[in-house]
């Protein structure tokens, strides 16, 4: 029930942004996802991390939606979509966002922004499918391999308020007040099969490594929380440095949810991304050949 309510008020959130709710059938997948923005502006496609939905990136959808074309899927039950397990893995998340890219935006390639497991299916879609991303923004994405893995997976399972506790402190510097009210919800969010099912669908084979990064020919922004206890600074460093086209920026005194602590630092980010990288899509006819080294 509470987490029923929850997608309803997000859903509510997102409409009082201007965004209007659509939904991709694909298989056994029924995709909900919201679009804003004029057609013809600069396509972006936001992907929400591991128990949180669309909503999360209001304040971003609010700064890009004047110029740009945004679509921002819903990647799990939490935000209504119809998914069996009732998550999106790394695997089926690349299939599905990129069907939905050719479906709303013809093939045209996207700016692709991802937090934390939205960042990881960001890179690996970009790595299937260059021909549909122009540009990346990866905010404490995961899914580098050379990482602590037993610790992040201790953080991530959540079966108590001990677990959301002992989560808190790597999610946040300091944690903000909505968030210690809604210990519940949080645990609700966490201990769902939407989650769990994630969680128990990622393999090592879904991670990436710098001969894999170093394909990416493309601008890539990294956007990480100074103070990030589940994806070290060190990861978003070590990334960059194996990116051909990198720039990070390292935003200060907050934790692994920088868009709850600093969301207006992170829309600065972001515009400061889209000026130092402008959108330049290929000519269509030369499309094949985009983000190839």
């Amino acid at each position: 029930m509470l987490l029923r309510f929850f997608g309803r008020l997000t859903a509510l959130y997102l409409r009082l942004c201007g965004a209007e709710r659509a939904r991709l059938e694909a298989g056994q997948v029924s995709l909900v996802y919201y679009r804003v923005g004029p057609e013809g502006g600069e396509p972006w496609v936001l992907l929400h991390g591991l128990g949180a939905v669309a909503a999360i990136w209001g304040p971003v959808l609010r700064a890009l939606r004047r110029d740009c074309r945004v679509l921002a899927p819903e990647l799990s039950a939490l935000g209504g979509s119809e998914v069996p397990g009732g998550g999106l893995t790394v695997e089926a998340a690349v299939e599905i966002v990129a069907q939905l890219i050719e479906r709303e935006r013809g093939g045209r390639p996207v700016t692709l922004a991802g937090i934390s497991l939205g960042g990881w299916m960001a890179v690996r879609l970009a790595l299937a499918r260059p021909d549909l991303v122009s540009r990346l923004v990866l905010v404490d994405a995961g899914g580098w391999r050379d990482q602590d893995w037993e610790r992040i997976e201790e953080l991530v399972t959540v079966e108590d308020l001990a677990g959301v506790d002992r989560l808190y402190p790597a999610m946040f510097a300091r944690v903000p007040w909505i968030m210690r009210l809604s210990r519940p919800g949080f645990l609700a969010a966490y201990t769902s099969p939407a989650v769990k099912s994630v969680l128990a669908g990622l393999a090592e084979g879904d991670t990436f490594d710098a001969d894999d990064l170093a394909r990416l020919n493309i601008p890539v922004g990294l956007i990480w929380g100074e103070h990030d206890g589940l994806f070290s600074v060190e990861t978003g460093r070590a990334m960059a440095a194996a990116l051909p086209q990198a720039h990070l920026e390292v935003l200060a005194d907050c934790g692994h949810a920088v868009h709850m602590e600093r969301p207006r630092q992170l829309v600065r980010a972001i515009q400061g991304f889209r000026r130092r990288f402008r959108y330049n899509p290929p000519h269509p006819t030369h499309g094949g050949d985009h983000g190839k080294p």
